[in-house]
């Protein structure tokens, strides 16, 4: 059996590759009725869009840049609750992470997680800004 050399995207990949080796996927192909579906790929999709491991950045959009760059320009030390649901989309979407609405907007932690996220989207923002 050939191996799957390709790097896995998230923990549904990993998955997949323990019940390829240990078996357990042809057990399972071996028992799930003819024409159905054993429901692994749908497993593996799901687990890697909720724990994946990707942790490169993907390019604003335009939008997304347009949107960043307006936020930039009026931004202060006080950020609205609105701003902050627009900043989690939004580094979401660039980091390839489940979406997190924070459930206290004035907690220490939140505080801290939202810096770190406009941090992080800052610099990705920023390689536009020096090309």
């Amino acid at each position: 059996m050939a191996r799957n050399k390709k790097k896995p995207k998230g923990l549904g990949d990993v998955v997949e590759m323990f019940t390829e080796t240990t078996g357990i996927k042809a057990v399972v192909e071996a028992f799930t009725p003819e024409g159905e579906d054993c429901g692994c790929d749908k497993r593996k999709e799901k687990l890697n869009k909720l724990f994946p491991f990707k942790t490169k950045a993907n390019c604003f959009t335009e939008q997304q840049h347009k949107e960043w760059q307006e936020f930039k320009e009026v931004r202060t030390i006080r950020i609205t609750h609105e701003q902050i649901l627009f900043i989690c989309q939004l580094y979401s979407d660039i980091f390839n992470l489940p979406y997190w609405k924070p459930s206290c907007f004035a907690c220490g932690g939140t505080v801290r997680s939202i810096s770190t996220m406009i941090d992080r989207l800052d610099l990705v923002y920023n390689t536009y800004e020096n090309e």
